[in-house]
């Protein structure tokens, strides 16, 4: 049941055949013949079953071909759900029989199920039957959570320029779609969705806590990076926004480290992203070679070290002033070299 498609009668004669048809509606294409013969399942209820015969010279029926189910219609609502292959004979021609509702019942029914379960807890974790973990393996995701994970979602967000949602969102989900739930929710869809979120929240109590435990640590960890400004974090971020924004595949970059000021070209996908450090694996070989002989040949740079970044003659990013008290007066080597962007 888990592959039907919602769909809805768009012709009456159609509609006329699935309400008070006695006989199969047949379906003629290039490549075969079609029939498809309705039963009733029980009452408002009816299923149907398709029938191909494939056209060749004698256009015979074989005892090795058989109907197979295909779809369901529901009276009472007029709800129809085919399986793809019907669906797609039907859908074919300029005179479509069907029109497609919704591609996924499973969706439709998750769907459902989730809105009530968020609309019963009201993104209130005080809304929940249980209000602490007791589960060792929910303490231990918590745990680790706060520890590793919640600041690698935060530096997430923070590159991507969006706040964390913090709300509760509900991950009811089938993995199949067994004919009896099938049928108890198309004859009573209000019934079963308000029976399924409430044995969903009873079952899933200490889960449910935990993605609002974890939605907390996320907020405050994001906010407290978000204040820190002075973390390399931003300079990163502002690096990834600048080289982004210039649409180049190379750029220039100015660095000052150990005393050496140091210009160089790279590939601009190098720059972009969190990361500890650039790599010089994206420097061309006749730059690397300097930048290896001024710092070493297994050296590297981070975005502290970057002070200026140029694409042609334009300057895309320029390091914030240091604090004068960082300032620390003495001679300086530089280096300058690469071309345009």
């Amino acid at each position: 049941m888990k592959d039907l498609i919602q769909c809805a009668p768009a012709r009456d004669d159609f509609l006329k055949w699935l309400n008070w048809g006695n006989g199969p509606l047949t379906i003629h294409t290039k490549e075969n013949a079609s029939m498809v013969f309705k039963f009733e399942m029980k009452p408002n209820t009816d299923y149907q079953y398709l029938y191909q015969i494939a056209v060749d010279k004698d256009s015979s029926i074989s005892w090795n071909s058989g109907p197979v189910f295909c779809g369901v219609h529901d009276i009472k609502s007029q709800a129809l759900y085919l399986k793809e292959h019907l669906a797609a004979l039907l859908l074919d021609g300029q005179a479509p029989l069907v029109a497609v509702i919704c591609p996924s019942i499973v969706d439709e029914l998750c769907g459902r199920v989730n809105q009530r379960v968020e609309e019963s807890i009201g993104n209130d974790r005080d809304g929940l039957p249980v209000q602490e973990l007791t589960g060792w393996q929910e303490a231990r995701d918590l745990q680790y959570y706060q520890q590793y994970g919640a600041k690698e979602d935060a530096i997430r967000c923070l590159f991507d320029g969006r706040e964390p949602d913090g709300r509760f969102h509900s991950s009811y989900s089938l993995e199949n779609l067994p004919e009896t739930t099938f049928l108890a929710y198309i004859e009573d869809p209000e019934a079963f969705t308000q029976a399924e979120a409430e044995r969903y929240i009873k079952v899933n109590q200490e889960k449910l806590l935990l993605q609002f435990l974890k939605n907390e640590a996320l907020l405050a960890e994001y906010r407290s990076l978000v204040q820190d400004t002075a973390s390399p974090l931003h300079r990163m971020r502002d690096i990834t926004e600048a080289v982004k924004a210039c649409g180049g595949k190379t750029v220039n970059v100015t660095i000052q480290k150990d005393g050496t000021e140091l210009t160089f070209k790279t590939e601009a996908s190098a720059l972009m992203g969190h990361r500890n450090n650039y790599s010089t694996f994206h420097i061309p070989a006749a730059d690397r070679r300097k930048f290896e002989e001024a710092f070493g040949r297994h050296a590297e740079y981070t975005a502290e070290d970057i002070t200026r970044i140029t694409y042609g003659r334009n300057t895309i990013y320029e390091a914030p002033p240091a604090p004068a008290e960082e300032i620390v007066s003495g001679t300086e080597t530089t280096m300058q070299m690469g071309g345009m962007g």
